[in-house]
């Protein structure tokens, strides 16, 4: 298969577009730390590294490289978006994208999704509906429809990690041990994908033409492997983070009670 370069174009334009107004509004703001900033633009890099170029081509035809797309994006990227704080910016923003950001945040529908349990479903189904229905497969035949599941891995990542992560305005907030039994639990859904990949005896997936299917099983085996290895390593810096913001937050209430 191969992947029509228009896609390299829209990832490029989405993504040089994104980084321009978030260092424009940071700069005016002036209230998101240069740490933040820095996970920010960090994640803006590691999706142009495997959205624009050599990586999504070979994506289209290699099973491994696809899972490294889907662990990055939604397991590393997504809560690197939201701890940059972008809501928080768009919310204070005096431009139009201030005005629809905040349009968006008073419609019900949109902030039903950033409560804790609905993320975790949401999360949880596209991580099913990506390697285990119809259109995990589909996804392995159409790169168009390859590319919308990259859609879908951001998406589905940003809202699981938007309630559970600190940085933007929470509509409804979680509590912090809520925070950290939600990432391991989530932990486990992650991890035994990447198992069961790894350790099936049949290919899931179509198979690109001239390629045997030992070829692929193999190829099945290697992403299976690395989201098994990458998941918990992934998912284990965020559980310390979260912990790591429960901890202060007790802190600064033993502290105030004290006064």
């Amino acid at each position: 298969m191969k992947l029509n370069p228009i896609w390299d174009l829209a990832f490029a334009v989405v993504l040089a577009a994104t980084t321009y107004w978030y260092a424009k509004e940071a700069k005016k703001q002036r209230n998101i730390s240069a740490i933040r900033q820095g996970l920010f633009y960090l994640a803006m890099a590691l999706m142009a590294a495997i959205l624009v170029g050599p990586v999504p081509h070979k994506a289209v035809n290699t099973f491994w490289v696809h899972m490294v797309q889907h662990i990055l994006l939604m397991m590393l990227i997504s809560p690197l978006i939201v701890l940059g704080s972008p809501f928080k910016l768009l919310l204070g923003s005096q431009g139009r994208a201030g005005r629809v950001g905040s349009a968006l945040a008073r419609n019900p529908l949109i902030r039903l999704l950033f409560k804790a349990e609905v993320g975790f479903g949401v999360f949880l189904f596209v991580l099913i509906a990506t390697h285990f229905s119809p259109l995990a497969n589909a996804g392995m035949k159409n790169p168009n429809i390859h590319c919308l599941e990259l859609i879908l891995f951001l998406i589905g990542g940003v809202i699981y990690y938007y309630p559970v992560m600190e940085g933007n305005p929470h509509p409804y907030p979680v509590p912090y041990s809520q925070r950290v039994l939600s990432l391991f639990a989530m932990m486990l859904p992650e991890t035994m994908t990447g198992f069961f990949l790894y350790s099936g005896n049949r290919v899931l997936h179509s198979l690109p033409q001239n390629t045997s299917m030992s070829m692929g099983l193999s190829d099945q085996h290697t992403g299976g492997a690395i989201m098994w290895a990458m998941g918990m390593l992934i998912d284990s810096m965020w559980i310390v983070l979260a912990a790591k913001d429960w901890f202060e937050n007790e802190k600064r209430l033993a502290e105030a009670e004290d006064e």
